[in-house]
């Protein structure tokens, strides 16, 4: 098991007034075990794992379709990372629990290594409930990644499972008014591997091989506050006589 992570998260969004939006998004990667972290000498990076800023596009087609766009710059200790990525999501209602399911490819390059693409599947499931005239909602998610290499020799002789990663993720949001809101989260992020065997000169295997789990427990608060256009909070879903 890989030590703990801590993510904070800042996400600001510009709702237009037919609920599709913009936003900016800004996630910070601490590890419990220092070793991981150090980015960069003399600042606050020194402390971090990972620096990450996402802007995206939502467009909402009605209540039930919408698609998307993204764009996320990752720095880490020895590479940086531009992930672009094009998704779309189905919601569903049934009373107060909301079910919601995403698919997306993400075509990522890394400096200075390779450039690659990925498929991501996710399911989530949520409710809304009042506490004192507030609205907090329970979110339970599960999230599967699948990678693609575009070197077809590399893909036909690396040792690969079916799928790559996989995060499961439970969420509690907490609405101060319509226009922030405060999400903490705890999630655990397997990631599946193929392992080959290795040994030393003498011919002795010293690493087993086969397949292997490599488990990290992540925990974090999302930060979200939310600009409607106009000013004046309206709102997020599409009204029968609402034209786009």
């Amino acid at each position: 098991m890989r030590s703990a992570d801590f993510w904070p998260e800042l996400q600001v969004e510009y709702v237009l007034k037919n609920t599709s939006f913009f936003y900016f998004r800004n996630q910070y990667r601490r590890n419990f075990d220092n070793e991981f972290n150090y980015l960069r000498e003399g600042n606050v990076t020194r402390l971090l794992e990972r620096v990450q800023f996402r802007l995206g596009y939502e467009h909402m087609f009605n209540n039930v379709w919408c698609s998307g766009f993204t764009s996320a710059y990752a720095i880490e200790r020895s590479r940086n990372l531009l992930f672009n990525e094009l998704y779309v999501r189905h919601i569903g209602v049934f009373g107060k629990t909301r079910f919601s399911q995403r698919a997306s490819y993400e075509h990522i390059f890394r400096w200075p290594t390779n450039t690659t693409g990925r498929f991501r599947l996710r399911a989530e499931v949520d409710r809304s409930f009042k506490i004192h005239k507030k609205a907090i909602r329970p979110r339970l998610s599960y999230e599967m990644f699948y990678n693609l290499s575009y070197q077809p020799q590399e893909q036909s002789i690396k040792a690969e499972r079916l799928i790559d990663r996989g995060r499961l993720r439970f969420e509690i949001q907490y609405a101060f008014n319509q226009k922030f809101s405060v999400t903490p989260f705890v999630m655990e992020q397997v990631d599946f591997l193929e392992v080959e065997p290795g040994y030393d000169a003498t011919g002795t295997l010293v690493r087993s091989g086969g397949k292997q789990n490599s488990i990290a427990p992540i925990m974090g608060i999302d930060l979200r506050y939310v600009i409607f256009q106009g000013g004046k909070p309206f709102p997020r879903t599409i009204q029968a006589d609402t034209k786009n």
